[in-house]
């Protein structure tokens, strides 16, 4: 959605650009930005179509808990890239500040799984990248339990009982941030079986 949003932005605008200045190719004074001010509406023409015409499927950011596996989208319309969580590369991106306005935070990925010469870092969060990074880490941890979110609340029970037959096993993945269970009762069994 949001390169169909661009994109119209983009095109809409580069043409408000360049609409008064349908005479600058037969001007003698023709300037090389000029023509640089083409690239504006065909990049948002590039953007919609990519927007428009890309398969949802392919657009998916999508976590498998259980078998460790990342899916998420490819640049333009390559299929989604897909591989082990434990093997992803991501980086802080942060965008600079201009006229006192705060930088952003960007949580990005690097193309891991279908490396190419040339790539481009790929955005999964704009959220508080920090926070989106930990909750990803200790979701995609299948030996902890699931995070506080009250989407999972239908299917905490269910993971608990699985994780129990399996011993508790250790941690996947160090982590700073406690993750207790969620009834003091459980977290008495995982300590007394897993012995963490």
């Amino acid at each position: 959605m949001a390169d169909i949003i661009f994109g119209a932005i983009f095109l809409l605008s580069g043409l408000w650009i360049i609409y008064p200045l349908d005479d600058f190719f037969t001007s003698d004074d023709f300037h090389w930005t000029m023509l640089f001010l083409l690239l504006y509406p065909f990049i948002g023409l590039l953007m919609l179509i990519k927007g428009v015409f890309t398969p949802k499927k392919h657009t998916n950011l999508s976590f498998d808990r259980l078998n460790g596996i990342i899916s998420y989208p490819a640049t333009f319309f390559g299929k989604p890239l897909e591989g082990p969580f434990n093997e992803l590369k991501v980086v802080f991106a942060v965008s600079g500040a201009i006229d006192g306005y705060s930088p952003q935070e960007y949580l990005k990925v690097i193309n891991t799984f279908r490396p190419k010469i040339i790539d481009l870092l790929k955005t999964i969060s704009y959220q508080n990248p920090y926070v989106a990074w930990s909750f990803m880490v200790w979701y995609m941890d299948k030996n902890r339990p699931l995070p506080p979110c009250e989407i999972f609340e239908p299917y905490r029970r269910q993971d608990f009982e699985r994780r129990k037959a399996e011993g508790f096993p250790k941690p996947l993945y160090p982590s700073n941030i406690k993750t207790p269970e969620a009834t003091k009762e459980q977290q008495e069994e995982r300590e007394k079986i897993g012995g963490w």
